[in-house]
């Protein structure tokens, strides 16, 4: 039993590492407020974020038990998911080839926020992003959707949460210390190679999603 919920664990985090290093409202929060407060900006931002994440994994949970659950359901969610994951690996790859890829610099603001207000910058700006409803809706509900089908699927939903915020976690502490200690270990080089795995790992996902929802036709 543990071995499985380590593994959800791991596979979660993998997961969520490509969708919490891209770009968006959350990392830019954090990169404009880190060269005041420092590497503390990042896991204050992230409980924000987590909060939420939390909220919507319980309310797709519950959904789920009423009927979100049936077969037809699960079909259009691995289709969607499918579409969803190729897309991002898609943009990501594209943008790489491209060149648009940089790790984000840091935006000087005259004054610092409080650690409540951190927490509150982590919510709202989740709440204001629409590819984050997308994602759990899309690729989040396809995988909830299996852990409760089995026995222990309230143990597996909980190591898949676990994940995904460690993800968190561990990215936006990782971003804020680059940023607000002025550090170069974290290259564009190095940021782009990331996001290049992401990619490919996310082409592979939706790939197996669409394969998935075409067998369950």
């Amino acid at each position: 039993m543990m071995a499985t919920l380590f593994a959800v664990f791991s596979f979660s985090f993998v997961l969520a590492i490509g969708a919490v290093a891209s770009p968006g409202p959350v990392s830019t929060a954090i990169v404009s407020q880190a060269p005041q407060r420092g590497w503390q900006v990042g896991p204050l931002v992230a409980t924000g974020h987590s909060l939420m994440e939390f909220l919507l994994v319980v309310l797709l949970t519950l959904g789920l038990g009423a009927g979100l659950a049936s077969d037809g359901i699960q079909t259009g969610i691995a289709f969607l998911g499918g579409i969803l994951l190729l897309w991002m690996g898609g943009m990501i790859l594209w943008q790489l080839v491209r060149g648009k890829v940089h790790l984000p610099r840091a935006v000087e603001q005259s004054k610092p926020l409080s650690s409540g207000q951190f927490v509150g910058i982590g919510v709202f700006a989740t709440l204001s992003n629409p590819f984050w409803y997308a994602w759990w809706v899309m690729v989040g509900a396809g995988y909830l959707t299996g852990y409760l089908s089995k026995a222990e699927g309230v143990a597996l939903v909980i190591a898949f949460y676990l994940g995904h915020i460690a993800a968190d976690y561990a990215w936006d502490t990782l971003l804020s210390a680059v940023v607000g200690g002025g550090r170069r270990w974290m290259t564009d080089g190095v940021y782009r190679t990331l996001l290049l795995a992401c990619g490919v790992f996310f082409v592979y996902l939706g790939g197996t999603f669409l394969v998935h929802g075409m067998r369950a036709l």
